[in-house]
């Protein structure tokens, strides 16, 4: 029988407790591992931005200040704003490597930014871990799906799959889509349409407007309100902000139902906007509220609220702010799975690095602190994690879960094999 490696035993241990145990120890003359952080900091997504970024800084603090950093090596993050734009995120990116030698990045959420930036990660052999949501797809420009992307966090297509019905028997089955003009909006119908139709339902309408609309009454002009149902909108950050005004005042949710991905709240705090938000549902990939957490999950949630700034109703503690539940953690438990990765494969500079992407492929992770969202993996063939997802609904200005849907339900074929792919 051949000898089990060291690093066969700790990619064995990789997906448990386990190896969380190891005894790492910082040593301040190690060279640190640079992570940077291409984060939206200004511009529409701002408000993801704040989040991500403190999510990002706090768990940095606690692999150098608690767990011996990464295999003994302290970590340095370094953070450049991607201004919400593309240029600017392609930009910031191509300095991060280039200029501040990051050897791995934490990436936007914006769709329209992570895609262009994708193919740089292989170019310049650094593993980009991006917090959009479009899953990949083999009519993807060339280059956006390869080995060195990493996208870990909420998914439209598990959105759609899991969703549907539920919106379809409470809300009803005559639906228009009213979105923005860019990947993310368009996703929502790309994935929502087939599973509406096929089980039934209507739509009525695709109505899109830019990212950055100030006017949306020539929008919900186009909206046939007297046969209309269901109002799918997928608008955020500061454009969701005007969304929701414009609509209060229109009364347009006193006439059709809402129904979203909770990506349009995001940032914003329910309780101002009881009125136009009443039985407004939306599928989520984690819930807003320490009270309708897993209970199983609640001390996790707890004490990474508690070094985030987050109080149980999801407001900043001390500031203005709303959280972004379902992607401030993002960046919190990538750079866990880095750690997890770096620590099982071996990782010792970039001659390494297609060891850790093989390492990672597959790895399975349990609720922990480091994973406070519960167990999940990360599928090899287009690298998408697998997690629950939860529909909540507004009532009384609150946000209470109504559905949860184990992350079994939401597996789907693979639509590419990352893994046939060279390095």
């Amino acid at each position: 029988m051949r000898a089990l490696s060291r690093r066969t035993f700790l990619r064995g241990l990789a997906g448990g407790a386990a190896l969380s145990l190891l005894p790492w120890r910082l040593s301040a003359a190690a060279e640190p591992i640079i992570i940077g952080h291409q984060a939206d900091l200004t511009g529409v997504a701002a408000v993801f931005g704040f989040w991500n970024d403190r999510a990002a800084r706090a768990a940095t603090d606690r692999i150098n200040n608690e767990l011996g950093g990464i295999a003994g090596r302290p970590v340095k993050l370094v953070t450049r704003d991607t201004q919400s734009s593309a240029n600017t995120g392609i930009n910031a990116f191509r300095r991060l490597v280039l200029e501040d030698g990051a050897q791995f990045v934490l990436g936007t959420i914006m769709a329209e930014i992570a895609k262009p930036t994708a193919p740089l990660a292989q170019q310049f052999k650094a593993p980009y871990f991006p917090s959009d949501d479009v899953p990949a797809t083999p009519n993807d420009p060339p280059g956006t799906n390869n080995r060195y992307v990493f996208r870990l966090g909420h998914n439209t297509r598990i959105k759609a799959q899991v969703s549907h019905q539920w919106a379809l028997n409470k809300l009803g089955k005559r639906w228009t889509f009213l979105s923005s003009d860019g990947s993310w909006g368009r996703s929502q119908l790309t994935y929502f349409r087939p599973f509406i139709e096929r089980a039934g339902g209507q739509i009525l309408a695709t109505i899109f407007g830019p990212i950055g609309t100030q006017d949306f009454l020539p929008l919900f002009n186009q909206v046939d309100l007297a046969h209309t149902e269901v109002l799918y909108s997928s608008f955020f950050g500061s454009d969701a902000v005007k969304f929701f005004g414009q609509a209060k005042g229109l009364g347009i949710f006193k006439r059709v139902k809402s129904f979203s991905s909770l990506g349009i709240i995001e940032g914003l705090a329910t309780e101002p906007l009881a009125e136009v938000l009443a039985g407004a549902a939306f599928v989520s990939e984690f819930p807003r509220r320490m009270e309708e957490i897993p209970q199983a999950l609640k001390v996790f949630n707890a004490e990474l609220r508690r070094r985030v700034g987050v109080d149980d109703e999801g407001h900043q503690i001390g500031g203005p702010n709303t959280i972004t539940g379902e992607h401030y953690f993002v960046p919190w438990e990538n750079l866990y799975i880095l750690k997890r990765g770096i620590e099982a494969s071996g990782w010792q500079g970039p001659g390494d690095t297609p060891a850790l992407i093989e390492t990672l492929e597959g790895m399975s992770f349990q609720a922990s602190l480091d994973f406070p969202t519960g167990d999940f993996f990360i599928r090899p063939q287009d690298h998408r994690a697998f997690r629950d997802y939860f529909i909540e609904q507004v009532q009384s200005g609150k946000l209470y879960v109504v559905a949860h849907f184990p992350k079994e339900q939401g597996l789907y074929p693979p639509p590419i094999d990352l893994t046939q792919m060279g390095f």
